[in-house]
Order: C-alpha cells, then structure tokens, then sequence
C-alpha cells in the first residue's frame, strides 16, 4: 500500500505515527524546512471542550499509542468579564502545550517518533501524487484544497494575534478577557511558558487585519497589563465543516478537515485524532466518513455556542462568566466527566432560535 500525506503538522504526522505502527511507511511532503509553525507559543487543551473524552492526552495515549508531554497542566482559569472576575480551581482542567519549533513543541515531540524520514522543502501537488499512490492524506494546515474541490463550508474566519511576552506569571494559570470593547465577541488569553514569559493572543472573528490592532490597542489600554511584549504576528484560522471529509482516494484531516472548532477556535486534539483515524481507517478498510463523523458533529455543536457569543452584550458577558463560576455549575462543569458541551449546546440553539425569529427591533442579547 502506498500512502503520501501532506503536511508534517500535528494531523500529519499523527497519521504517519499510525501507519508507521502498522508497517506501513508513508511518503511524507513539507513545504517548510522543518517541522513546528515558525513562531513558538503556548496552545491550550481544555477538558471541558473535549467531552465525553474525559482526559485528552490520557486518550491519545491509551486509545491511540500517542504520548504527548504538556509544558503544564492547567490548575485555575480565570475569567474576566467586562464588570466581573470568575475563577475556576482544580488539580486538572485541562493542558498547556508547547506549539512550534522548539524542542519540546508539540510537533516535535510527533516528529521524534517518527521512523520515517519527511521530505522537507517539498511544495506537493496533491493532483499529482492521487495518480501515484493509493491514498493521499491531506494535512496542509489550511482548507485551499477541499476549498478547490468543493468540500468546504466556511463558519468562521478569524484574526488572531500572538504576543510572547514578559512579566510575572501563575505558571498553572489560564486567564481569559472577554469584553466587547476590545474583544467582540472573541476573546483574548494569557498563557505562561514559565514564571518570567507567556503568551498573550487576542482572537476575533468577523473582522480585518486593520481592525485588530484598534482592538488591540483598545485590550492594552483598558486593561493596562504590566507586561514588556518581545514579538508577536498575525494570522487567520478558518473553522469550517470539511463534507465529504474524503474525496476519492483524498483523506482531509486537521485544519484541512475542519479540525478548528467555532466556538473558541481550539482543534489540537481533533487534528491528531483525525490523522490517526484517517491512517486507521485506510489500514482496516473503514468508512473514513463514519468514523470522523463524531468529531464533526462536535463542531456542529460548538457553532451553536458561537451563534449565541455573537449575540451577548457586555451584561451578558458578566452574567455568563456568573453562571459558569457558581459553585453547584462549576462542579458539574468542571468536576465530573458532564457532556457540558452536548447539552450546552442544546439550550444555546433554541435560545439562539428564539431570538433570531424575532423582529429586529425586538431582540434583545442573550
């Protein structure tokens, strides 16, 4: 069997980490020089977001023979809102990651597994390896080509800017701003590498490049952070929904496959699992459809929490910080294994419903 996959990102080289335990190696294709996106920061994994998975790297490790190694683990998550503070305290709520190309990122540690060597400053042509192998695993990072093939539906484009900074850090502790002065109805997050460093990304959807640094500005003159910011850059992510997730003998994964969830734009989970379970299904002839289908409509339920984002005023950001904060939520939410998003999900779509039949001029924010 002769598998080529594209892309040495996390979906990727999840996929050739599986076919490789099978026997089977893969021709691997990256344009980039090495592996890891060109600027190192901190990604986050919320337990929260990957219900009913209870705990994502003790899955990927049991259920998919991937260990990853968090640079830390998750102990308090603070939220503030426009006019309220909300704080959530446990032993594990979830991840910090390593993204990039240092030596303990994320990508790396995949790469190091790897038997297989990766054809670096590769530009593949995916019209011209389908011909040649049997399967071709498209992990671009980037919806371009099913956007070509016409299996590609865009939820939400957003702008995002990653800030390392310098100060005075929890090393254990998420902070979250929202506020629809400065963040929309995005939000922006500060994430410690270690005591003295952090990253600081704000992500907004539904705008341009040129607002952002108006938000921006806006964030750093409210909030007044006692931080020296050493770097940043800005991209785009598209969360979008990837159907038919395989076109002939194509498999899309990762970002590539609508990894990227809409709600707050986490996919580092969805992508190493949809690389394993596009390599699996290739290995034991299974519907590829099928069986990434679970994670789509995971993401169909996150939209519904996004629609309901796009509607909330800043009062409703406070009262939305309250109710997730309150001791009898907060344990259900947080402390027990509560598919909080499946049924989250359910009482945002009818109360998003609600409001959009009404006339304009009697909606209120949710």
């Amino acid at each position: 069997m002769k598998i080529a996959i594209i892309g040495a990102g996390p979906s990727g080289l999840a996929a050739a980490i599986t076919f490789q335990r099978y026997k089977v190696m893969p021709s691997i294709f990256e344009r980039k020089d090495k592996v890891g996106e060109l600027f190192n920061h901190v990604g986050g994994l919320l337990k929260v977001i990957n219900r009913p998975v209870r705990d994502p790297l003790v899955y990927l490790k049991k259920k998919c023979g991937i260990e990853i190694l968090p640079n830390s683990v998750i102990k308090k998550i603070v939220m503030k809102g426009p006019s309220v503070e909300g704080v959530v305290s446990g032993n594990n709520l979830g991840y910090m990651i390593l993204r990039g190309q240092s030596e303990d990122s994320l990508e790396n540690q995949l790469y190091k597994k790897l038997v297989v060597p990766v054809n670096f400053n590769v530009e593949a042509d995916y019209k011209d390896l389908k011909d040649k192998y049997d399967y071709v695993i498209i992990a671009t990072g980037n919806s371009q080509i099913p956007k070509e093939l016409g299996c590609w539906q865009e939820l939400v484009s957003t702008w995002v800017r990653v800030a390392s900074v310098i100060g005075n850090f929890e090393v254990n502790t998420l902070i979250m701003w929202i506020n629809t002065l400065y963040t929309k109805s995005g939000y922006v997050y500060l994430m410690p590498y270690n005591e003295k460093r952090a990253v600081l990304a704000m992500v907004i959807p539904y705008i341009s490049k040129e607002e952002l640094q108006y938000y921006w500005d806006t964030f750093l003159k409210v909030e007044k952070l006692d931080v020296d910011i050493i770097n940043m850059v800005d991209l785009t992510h598209d969360s979008g929904n990837c159907f038919p997730h395989q076109y002939e003998n194509l498999l899309f994964v990762g970002n590539a496959g609508g990894a990227i969830e809409p709600f707050l734009g986490f996919g580092t989970f969805n992508s190493i699992l949809s690389g394993v379970i596009a390599a699996e299904s290739v290995l034991k002839g299974r519907n590829f459809e099928q069986e990434i289908k679970p994670l789509s409509e995971a993401n169909i339920k996150m939209l519904e929490f996004r629609k309901a984002l796009d509607l909330m005023d800043n009062d409703s950001l406070d009262k939305f910080i309250k109710v997730l904060t309150f001791p009898p939520v907060k344990r259900l939410i947080y402390h027990t294994n509560f598919n909080a998003i499946k049924y989250g999900a359910f009482f945002m779509k009818h109360t998003f419903n609600r409001e959009r039949n009404k006339p304009y001029n009697q909606r209120k924010k949710v």
